[in-house]
This record gives structure tokens, C-alpha cells and sequence, in this order.
């Protein structure tokens, strides 16, 4: 005997309220086993049923429905009611597409300086609503410290925590020249100098700086 599972969705406009209309969705999940060389369609394993609104009209249209999953329509009134004193309580399934997972997908769910820097820029500029999505970006993409940061409205600690872990590396080349004489402690020379650039970019304002040099000899 074998199984197959599946699930089939429905979904209809049952009120409207206040410019939104109410949708009751029907969700069954089930196993269908093969019977005699066919399939019983008929075997259930489960029925949902929940309440969601969208924008009057926009009924036949998933992707526009604000993800509130109610338990009831009275629960889904006032859902409508608080969504309608703070639009930044529930978001469609297109807004989370365009503002979160397309952009992550986009970027292969990675962020550096420049672009942590760029989302805190926008974050600081936002409506309310657009700071959440903002944030959910950086949830998705598992940047959870950066997310809270940004969330609590604590900017000096966000730049704190990125210019932390997100550190430039910059590599220069030095060129000594000496009369007749090599440098005696090649390995002293490498730590001594390390020093000193370490000293002068500190002197400069740049915190957290490690400087590393390695020395070529004979060139």
C-alpha cells in the first residue's frame, strides 16, 4: 500500500468591513492511500479553518491578504479594527516577497559594512511599517543581533556591533631599501612596524585594529 499526502485550499469573501473584506479559508490536509490500482481521495487528515482581510476587492488575490489568521470573523473585525490605528501590525504575502525575501535572494542572504550601513540609513528614514520589514530582512537572512538593534531604535549600538565584526581589510605594500646592510631581526622588524600602524590608525580614530606584516626578502 502506498500514501500520498496533499492539501487543497478555498477561499471566499464572507463580509465586508470597513473597506477590507473578510475571507474564510478552508485548508484540508490529507493522506490518500491506493486502493485496488486507484487512489481514495476521500480520507482526510485534517481541516482548517481560519479568517484573513484584504483590501476591498482584492479578494480573489492570496497574495494581498494580511497575515492575521484569525480564528473567528469577530476576531478578524478587530484585527481590522487595530490594523486600521497601526498599519504596521500585519503584512501581505507581496510585501514580504518584495522587501524581504527578494532582496535576500538577491544578495544570498549575506551583508557586510557597506550594506548594513546602507539598511540602517533606510531603517533611520522608514515609516513604521517599513522599519518591520526592514527588520524581518535581517531576521530572515539570521542577522538576529543587527535585527534587535534595529528594532529597539539603538543606532550607536547597531554601528558598534557592525564596525566590530564587519572590519575592512585594506593591504599595502612596503618597500625598504638599505645600504648594503639587511635587516638583522627580520621577525622584530615585522612586530615594530606592525606597531607603529597599529598606533597610527589608532591616533586616526579607527578603533579595533590589528595590523599584520610580513616580510619578502630579496626583492
Amino acid at each position: 500500500m502506498s500514501v500520498r499526502s496533499g492539501s487543497k485550499t478555498s477561499r471566499k469573501v464572507v463580509e465586508t468591513y470597513k473597506g477590507f473584506d473578510i475571507i474564510k479559508v478552508k485548508v484540508e490536509r490529507y493522506h490518500m492511500r491506493l486502493y485496488g490500482g486507484g487512489y481514495d481521495p476521500n480520507w482526510i487528515k485534517s481541516r482548517e479553518v481560519y479568517y484573513e482581510f484584504c483590501k476591498e476587492g482584492e479578494g480573489n488575490r492570496p497574495s494581498q491578504a494580511y497575515n492575521i489568521s484569525a480564528k473567528s470573523m469577530t476576531e478578524c473585525r478587530e484585527g481590522i479594527d487595530k490594523f486600521i490605528e497601526d498599519d504596521s501590525l500585519y503584512f501581505t504575502d507581496e510585501e514580504r516577497e518584495k522587501y524581504v525575501y527578494k532582496p535576500n535572494h538577491k544578495c544570498g542572504w549575506g551583508y557586510g559594512y557597506d550594506s548594513l550601513m546602507k539598511l540602517l540609513k533606510e531603517h533611520q528614514k522608514a515609516s513604521k511599517r517599513m522599519k518591520i520589514l526592514i527588520e524581518d530582512r535581517l531576521t530572515d537572512a539570521n542577522f538576529h543581533t543587527e535585527s534587535g538593534l534595529l528594532s529597539e531604535g539603538d543606532y550607536d549600538g547597531f554601528i558598534k556591533v557592525v564596525r566590530k565584526t564587519y572590519k575592512f581589510r585594506e593591504k599595502f605594500e612596503i618597500l625598504t631599501e638599505t645600504e648594503c646592510k639587511r635587516i638583522k631581526d627580520p621577525k622584530q622588524f615585522e612586530e615594530g612596524l606592525a606597531n607603529v600602524i597599529e598606533a597610527y590608525l589608532k591616533s586616526q580614530g579607527v578603533e579595533n585594529t590589528t595590523a599584520r606584516v610580513s616580510l619578502v626578502e630579496n626583492w
